[in-house]
């Protein structure tokens, strides 16, 4: 028996108890000033056995008449049953009445129907409020699932994405190993052991829901060292980074995107130099950061339009920080920038 037990049910079962027990208290406290000292007795013995033929009108209505044709838009059965709901109400009232003034009075008389009319109305009131009370719950069930299924989804969607980023990042990196091994570089065991500490964050941090944004920017400063290996001198980065709270949390792999994205489609510019252009700057409130980079003559739009990296953040921002971000992308004929602002009022930090 314990394994069929759910919260949920007992719950639901409590909830209908529950009113049904607020239903005979507001009925003795209507009647109250009407009853003589006496007629307790005859009071709850008239409302519980009036009480089966009201909660049979309700559950029917609530889980047959409701699911099968109002959800259905069958407009026409639905007022139908409903109305016979209140035909078979009707005349259970009388006939229960009836019965009370059978064990009453130790004989049989019929009930005037007009007479029963106010409590017709009644009854049906109450029909009325339990059926509506049911299509709320079940209306707010129905919304926390589809919010569960939205949530479950978008994180599935999130897990896919990173999916796509770790081999696309690891192949762009052992793409620079590659290179400073065929120049036959010192440099070559250096760039590994970077290649590893990125490696580490990959592995242990990128698949949480959130990361210190202090360690995000050291994975940005990891892999721009790893990049300064390959290009020496010809790259030339500036940064101005500031975090105010090291306790700001963000989503991982937020800014490795954008710095791949430059060494992809960058280059040297009119001088000859490689130079990229860091600022971040972040409190509890918002994370600002811009990155941009020369470009090589004739490169074209090929930020904006292609990258695998670049497409991805944008779909991971848009189910990260839904209305709370937003990406800006500039690309000129010998520079490309990107902005990037997240607000953070709405995150717990």
């Amino acid at each position: 028996m314990k394994e069929n037990f759910h919260p949920a049910n007992f719950r639901e079962v409590s909830i209908d108890i529950l009113f049904w027990m607020l239903y005979v208290a507001s009925e003795y406290f209507a009647n109250l000033m009407h009853m003589q000292p006496d007629e307790n007795l005859r009071f709850f013995r008239a409302t519980f056995l009036s009480l089966p033929a009201l909660m049979l009108a309700t559950y029917f209505i609530a889980l047959y008449v409701v699911p099968h044709f109002l959800k259905k838009n069958r407009w026409y059965l639905f007022i139908f049953w409903i109305l016979v709901v209140g035909v078979f109400v009707f005349f259970a009232r009388i006939k229960w009445a009836e019965l009370v003034n059978y064990l009453e009075e130790a004989r049989y008389f019929k009930m005037p129907a007009a007479k029963m009319m106010k409590n017709i109305i009644r009854d049906y009131s109450i029909i009325a409020l339990a059926v509506c009370i049911y299509i709320i719950g079940d209306y707010r069930k129905k919304q926390k699932l589809n919010e569960q299924l939205v949530k479950a989804k978008a994180e599935a969607e999130i897990k896919l994405l990173k999916g796509q980023l770790h081999p696309h990042f690891l192949f762009n990196s052992l793409n620079n190993i590659y290179s400073l091994a065929l120049m036959k570089s010192d440099l070559t065991a250096d760039s590994i052991l970077k290649l590893t500490e990125l490696l580490d964050y990959l592995v242990y941090r990128a698949n949480m829901d959130t990361v210190a944004l202090s360690k995000e920017v050291q994975l940005l400063e990891n892999y721009m060292g790893l990049e300064q290996l390959r290009y020496g001198e010809k790259l030339k980065i500036a940064s101005d980074i500031a975090v105010k709270n090291d306790a700001i949390k963000v989503a991982p792999l937020i800014l490795l995107p954008f710095a791949e994205n430059c060494f992809k489609h960058g280059g040297p510019g009119s001088d000859g130099l490689f130079r990229i252009e860091i600022d971040l700057h972040a409190d509890d409130k918002k994370l600002v950061f811009n990155l941009s980079n020369t470009k090589k003559k004739g490169k074209g739009n090929t930020h904006i339009n292609g990258g695998v990296g670049l497409e991805n953040i944008r779909q991971r921002l848009i189910l990260l920080y839904p209305g709370r971000h937003q990406l800006k992308v500039e690309d000129l004929p010998d520079k490309y920038s990107v902005g990037l602002e997240i607000n953070f009022r709405d995150e717990k930090i």
